[in-house]
């Protein structure tokens, strides 16, 4: 509602960040269109800084609900988001080190608070190599597939639930990747 979006606006220029009403604006309605949107923009710009700024608004505990990971250029599938089951150990689950998937797994047990998930520089490796788990569960509603294991430390599947609000970045420079069509769609 208006009033809301007019107290993001306030607190987010309250700190001293320079970005227009209209910018925060399309931000908050992008979000509540679809809850994924990506910043897009020369290095430097402050599209991190929004992400955060917008995310640090509408969070109690910040610690618990904003989960920011740089993404690496030599991701090459999903397991620096979601982990991956211990070849060795097949009753334990490898958690990985981003807090991804631990931070889905708190915003599927607190379903009353946005939590989100900002992807720093989402184009320094090739998108579906490492996403593409996530924009299936946007496209279809299903949840995602983790292992085949009843009784580990994990469950095995995992939902992208309806508060949990993703903000990726990337740059558009010579150094990074190009988001396909079939992503950009979703």
């Amino acid at each position: 509602d208006r009033f809301m979006i007019n107290e993001i606006v306030s607190s987010i220029q309250s700190t001293g960040s320079i970005y227009s009403d209209t910018l925060i604006k399309r931000l908050a309605y992008s979000l509540m269109a679809k809850p994924f949107v990506i910043l897009s923009g020369l290095a430097g710009s402050g599209k991190t800084q929004l992400a955060l700024a917008f995310a640090k608004c509408l969070s109690e505990n910040i610690k618990e609900q904003v989960c920011t990971v740089s993404i690496g250029a030599d991701w090459t599938n999903r397991e620096p988001l979601l982990g991956y089951p211990n070849a060795l150990n097949k009753d334990e689950y490898v958690m990985p080190e981003s807090g991804v998937l631990q931070f889905l797994i708190r915003a599927n047990e607190d379903l009353s608070k946005p939590y989100f998930l900002i992807l720093d520089e989402m184009n320094l490796s090739v998108v579906e190599r490492y996403f593409a788990d996530f924009l299936s569960a946007m496209e279809s509603g299903e949840h995602i597939n983790l292992w085949d294991n009843e009784k580990g430390n994990v469950p095995k599947e995992i939902a992208l639930p309806k508060n949990v609000f993703i903000i990726g970045t990337i740059n558009v420079d010579e150094t990074t990747y190009m988001f396909s069509p079939q992503a950009l769609d979703r």
